[in-house]
């Protein structure tokens, strides 16, 4: 018969398949400051959902007000801040901003320990958590939280890079069925926004879970 599959050819679909099955399998280990950290790869899904973005950074997290952030990137525009991709502040939680003609506005976060925005991600045991009440505002059934995780490690932090806080905000919107969705950035390749139709750069879309 023609159509019988040799032996050669079966090895190389199953060991394709098996690699497949290796990469969704893959947990990124992350040492940071003598702490692991099990966090599943990004397997990402399509949604109707529209993204909340969070920045995760050292110990805090900042939830992005985008219309305040849009607004003032919009006046440096006018005023030639896009030219030469000129950094500029952002006049929230101690942002600088940057227009790109590919990735939109693009959020420099530096130096945040005095911003009154960020909030540390402990404060989510606390009843009067002015960061609990921010992540009380996602509708689960019109939103879900996307957040831009540094992997860098700041001096003044306690736990390391952002992924404790993004990991423990991530645990107490699962718990109020709000779905998540995550990028890992750092300085050199900083947080950044912008719309779908703008640039392929700019999807931006929920993650399944390892416990899904």
């Amino acid at each position: 018969m023609n159509n019988i599959i040799s032996v050669d050819s079966l090895t190389d679909i199953i060991s394709n398949s098996v690699g497949i099955l290796i990469i969704f399998a893959v947990i990124s280990l992350i040492n940071d400051n003598n702490k692991s950290y099990q966090l599943e790869i990004p397997i990402e899904h399509q949604s109707d959902l529209s993204p909340v973005f969070i920045i995760a950074k050292d110990d805090a997290l900042l939830r992005l007000d985008t219309d305040k952030l849009f607004a003032n990137a919009a006046m440096q525009a006018t005023e030639g801040a896009a030219a030469n991709k000129r950094t500029f502040p952002l006049g929230y939680g101690q942002l600088l901003g940057q227009i790109d003609d590919e990735k939109g506005i693009v959020f420099h976060a530096r130096d945040i320990e005095d911003s009154k925005e960020w909030h540390h991600f402990n404060t989510l045991e606390k009843a009067d958590s002015e960061l609990k009440k921010q992540l009380n505002t996602i509708d689960p059934k019109r939103q879900f939280a996307y957040f831009f995780v540094y992997d860098e490690v700041g001096d003044s932090n306690i736990s390391g890079s952002g992924f404790e806080a993004f990991r423990k905000a991530r645990e107490y919107l699962k718990s109020r069925g709000v779905k998540s969705g995550w990028k890992p950035v750092d300085t050199d390749n900083p947080a950044h926004i912008c719309d779908m139709s703008f640039s392929p750069l700019c999807k931006y879309l929920p993650s399944y879970l390892g416990s899904s």
